[in-house]
C-alpha cells in the first residue's frame, strides 16, 4: 500500500513536531519504508501569534524538507495547520497561513485540550471565515474534540457546509483513549470521515508515520479495503491536486450482527 499523508509535522525545528534535521531524516526514511510516497508538511500556525515573517520562514523550512525527502523518494507539498481562535478571521483574511500547495484547501484545528465549545462564534464562524475567503477547511482530528462522545449531527452540518473531516491514524489504534477511538469509528461508520493522516510528530512510535500501517489494517478489516484506500490514498491525493474528494459508502452494521458477529 502506498500512502498519501496530508497532515504531519515533518518540517523540523518549528513546533512540537520533529525537532531537528537528523530526526527529520529519520522520519522521512521510516515514512518511505512503510510506503508513504507523498506528504504535506503542515507546521502549526497559531492565529494572532504567527505573521508574515513566520509564514515565510516556515515555507523556507518546507523547501529544505523537500530536498531531503526527494532523496528517499517522497514528494512534499506545502501546508500548515492553522489554530482557530479569536484571531483566526484576521489571520485568514491576511493570509497568515499556508494552504495546501496550489490548492484552495487548508488544514485547521481547534484546541484538543478542551471539549469543543457549543458557541458557534467560537467554532462555526471561524470555519466559515475560510469559506468566505474562497478556501475549503480541512478540519484536523475531529474525533479528538468531543470528550464525552462525538456529536454526529454537528459534524454532519460541517459536511453539509462543504467542510472536510480528517481523522488521525493514531486515534484508530487507541493512542488517545477509548472515547476518541469510538468517535473515530463513528465518523467512518457515518461516512463523515474523508481523510486519515498520521499527524506525525516523531520519527518513531505511536505518533510517527508507522501508525498509517496499523490504521490501514484496522480500517480494512472493519470497513473494507476500498474504504481504507479512499481515506488514506485517493482522497488525500485529490486534496493535493485541488480536486473534489470521494465520499465513502460504509454500510452500517445491524445490532444483531454487532452482537453475534454474523
Amino acid at each position: 500500500m502506498e500512502f498519501v499523508d496530508i497532515h504531519g509535522h515533518y518540517a523540523w525545528g518549528i513546533d512540537d513536531g520533529i525537532r531537528d534535521l537528523d530526526e527529520a531524516r529519520a522520519a522521512l526514511q521510516n515514512a518511505s519504508k512503510v510506503g508513504v510516497r507523498v506528504i504535506a508538511a503542515t507546521p502549526h500556525v497559531i492565529s494572532g501569534t504567527h505573521f508574515e515573517k513566520d509564514i515565510q520562514h516556515f515555507k523556507e523550512r518546507i523547501n529544505e524538507l523537500k530536498k531531503e525527502a526527494s532523496q528517499v523518494g517522497i514528494e512534499v507539498h506545502e501546508g500548515s495547520e492553522l489554530f482557530l481562535n479569536h484571531d483566526a478571521p484576521t489571520s485568514i483574511r491576511s493570509g497568515y497561513f499556508i494552504p495546501y500547495e496550489n490548492t484552495k484547501y487548508a488544514l485547521c484545528e481547534f484546541d484538543v485540550r478542551r471539549n469543543l465549545p457549543d458557541d458557534e462564534d467560537e467554532v462555526e464562524e471561524y470555519l466559515y471565515s475560510f469559506k468566505s475567503h474562497g478556501y475549503t477547511p480541512v478540519v484536523a482530528h475531529v474525533e479528538r474534540y468531543f470528550k464525552k462522545g462525538i456529536d454526529i449531527d454537528r459534524v454532519s452540518e460541517w459536511v453539509d457546509m462543504g467542510y472536510f473531516i480528517q481523522v488521525n491514524a493514531s486515534s484508530l489504534i487507541g493512542t488517545h483513549g477509548s472515547t476518541v477511538l469510538k468517535n473515530a469509528e463513528a465518523l467512518i461508520e457515518n461516512n463523515l470521515a474523508m481523510l486519515v493522516a498520521s499527524d506525525t510528530h516523531k520519527s518513531e512510535g505511536r505518533r510517527s508515520p508507522a501508525t498509517l500501517v496499523d490504521a490501514y489494517a484496522f480500517i480494512s478489516k472493519k470497513y473494507g479495503e476500498d474504504t481504507a484506500h479512499i481515506l488514506m490514498h485517493d482522497n488525500p491525493l485529490h486534496i493535493l491536486h485541488n480536486e473534489p474528494i470521494v465520499r465513502t459508502q460504509v454500510k452500517k452494521v445491524g445490532f444483531f450482527k454487532k452482537l453475534f458477529g454474523r
